[in-house]
């Protein structure tokens, strides 16, 4: 049977087709629990970056609380309270910064030092001076979506704090003559400055503060500053820009300083490069004994001490002339020559001792020859015998000095606040000979005068015994006249922290020679005495010329009383200590907190 194509079609279009209900609805289902633990897995993210931002701001919090108690509690270590001060300043500082009742405060005292402590804290519980402290604080802290529970948190900080003391050997204000500070600076410097008494006094009471002087030198820091090499008049200059910045120097002392820059600028000496920092290799104007030298910012030097200081670096170990200076006319005449061996330092850093014993901070006196020819003319011994000229040749030699800081003790009172420093005089050894010059270029053997000096020659006009040779020393067995001084035990000093007091300068004057202002030189003429002699016509005559003997050292003792008065300040200025240790404070820099872990 035929059908027709269209009936067909029809036929598989009306065929209807079975749909899986079943399977349809299962698909729906589980697109919508993938969907669901997608948004609870997204929920649960963000809950716990929630929780995790809460905990990281909780931490940030407990790191403020540990580094403000650290700074607060350090302050106090170097106090009288010392680590118990500091760990009770640190708790109540946590407390007043929110930290709650759950949290504690755990405060360990120790050192930092990062050339004696590894590790990256450079902190350790022990050492000393303590200049530490070690603050952990604690808490619990709840999560935000877990029931209550809790998780601890830690945080810790390191802050450590120097008490820095400023200190050098040098002379005092009140014994400051324009004169001798002019001729000195002249000497070392070849140039031909003449200023006032009160210039230089004003000199001697600035301050000058080591940022500010780092700033005038174009420096951003301590490190930096000690690491500087300067001409003497860029620093002079520097310090005149310091001073004058400020409101306390004399205008006469900034006008100083401005002068002896100008007037060393063209000269060899004022030309030549120095070390600011000084080291075991290289001389130079500060000694800084301090763990992290950034500490020293706050410290301050003498504007006077370090000119003196600077000039003597500069100039060398050359010969200097200082009759101009000696200038005893016309009583005398004196020849003077000075040789620095060592130049002083000025010491900035905190008290106590390395692990070999050595002092963390010292300051040192100059090592100096000095050669002196005092000459008298025309002078008489009354009823006896006129004199034409009489020579006396003096060679003498002084070790360096030292003074070390021993402790502080901080207070909120400048005037409680102190230091001790131990003062040790340097040994110093004199000889009056023929040979005394040839001692200034001695640097090998132990100083000694092995001639003796030709005192005078003269004719007693009753004694027909011609012309009689008087010297210092004997011929046989040939030798000079010969002292040396062994310094005296140390001394400990107290200073306080008040500026322009009585205590700013302490001496030591317990020695063989007298003490700083007198008996130097002039303690020479009683061991001259005993130690001239006379010959006449080849023989030896010495037991019968008392009354000559007696009246030349009777000639020469008034000269040398004043010799030395000219002479022992004129030394100190050099920062030379002979038989004394003068010890000049510049201040004390009390609990220069620092963050340093």
């Amino acid at each position: 049977m035929r059908m027709r194509r269209g009936a067909a079609v029809a036929l598989l279009v009306a065929v209807p087709v079975a749909v899986p209900v079943a399977a349809a609805a299962r698909k729906q289902r589980g697109a919508i629990a993938l969907l669901a633990a997608v948004w609870v897995s997204l929920a649960i993210v963000a809950l716990g970056a929630v929780d995790i931002g809460h905990f990281y701001y909780a931490r940030r919090d407990l790191q403020r609380t540990a580094d403000l108690a650290a700074a607060a509690g350090v302050q106090l270590i170097g106090s009288a309270g010392g680590c118990t001060a500091a760990a009770s300043s640190a708790q109540l500082n946590a407390t007043a910064n929110g930290l709650q009742g759950a949290g504690t405060v755990q405060s360990t005292c120790g050192r930092w030092d990062p050339s004696a402590n590894a590790g990256q804290s450079h902190f350790a519980a022990s050492g000393a001076p303590l200049n530490a402290l070690q603050v952990v604080v604690s808490r619990p802290v709840s999560f935000l979506f877990l029931g209550g529970q809790t998780r601890e948190l830690t945080a810790s900080a390191v802050a450590q704090a120097t008490n820095i003391r400023s200190f050098s050997l040098s002379t005092s204000v009140a014994s400051l003559s324009g004169g001798l500070v002019n001729g000195l600076l002249n000497g070392l410097l070849g140039t031909n400055v003449n200023l006032d008494v009160a210039s230089y006094q004003g000199l001697a009471t600035a301050q000058v503060k080591l940022l500010d002087l780092a700033a005038a030198l174009g420096v951003a820091s301590m490190s930096q500053l000690l690491q500087t090499e300067v001409t003497f008049a860029q620093l002079a200059s520097a310090m005149a820009t310091v001073l004058s910045q400020g409101n306390v120097a004399s205008a006469s002392a900034i006008s100083g300083l401005n002068t002896i820059a100008s007037a060393s600028t063209g000269t060899t000496t004022g030309a030549t490069t120095m070390n600011i920092g000084n080291t075991t290799s290289t001389s130079g104007l500060l000694a800084i004994g301090l763990a992290n030298p950034e500490a020293a910012a706050s410290a301050t030097i003498n504007a006077l001490d370090a000119l003196i200081v600077a000039a003597e670096i500069a100039h060398g170990t050359s010969a200097v002339n200082l009759g101009t200076a000696l200038n005893l006319s016309p009583v005398a005449n004196v020849t003077a020559q000075v040789r620095i061996l060592q130049p002083p330092v000025i010491a900035v850093g905190e008290a106590g001792v390395y692990a070999d014993g050595t002092y963390r901070t010292s300051a040192h006196s100059a090592a100096i020859q000095l050669y002196l020819n005092v000459k008298l003319v025309n002078v008489s011994i009354p009823s006896l015998v006129n004199i034409s000229v009489l020579n006396l040749p003096i060679y003498l030699e002084v070790a360096q000095s030292t003074a070390d800081l021993q402790s502080t003790q901080c207070s909120t009172q400048k005037s409680t606040s102190y230091s001790w420093i131990s003062a040790t005089p340097g040994v110093t050894a004199l000889c009056v000979g023929g040979d005394a010059l040839s001692n200034l270029t001695n640097t090998t053997v132990p100083t000694a005068c092995s001639q003796p000096a030709p005192l005078t020659s003269v004719s007693l006009p009753l004694i027909s015994l011609g012309v009689i040779d008087v010297s210092v020393g004997s011929t046989s067995p040939a030798n000079g006249f010969n002292l040396t001084l062994q310094p005296p035990q140390a001394t400990v000093f107290r200073f306080n922290n008040v500026t322009g007091d009585s205590d700013d300068y302490q001496s030591t004057n317990t020695n063989g020679l007298g003490s700083a202002t007198g008996g130097l030189v002039s303690q020479l003429a009683a061991g001259l005495a005993g130690s001239m002699r006379a010959r006449a016509l080849g023989v030896d005559i010495t037991g019968s010329a008392g009354p000559l003997l007696s009246g030349l050292a009777v000639l020469l003792t008034p000269v040398l009383n004043s010799l030395d008065l000219l002479l022992v300040p004129l030394l100190q200025l050099l920062g030379v200590q002979v038989g004394v240790s003068t010890v000049h404070d510049l201040g004390l820099a009390c609990g220069q907190a620092q963050l340093v872990y």
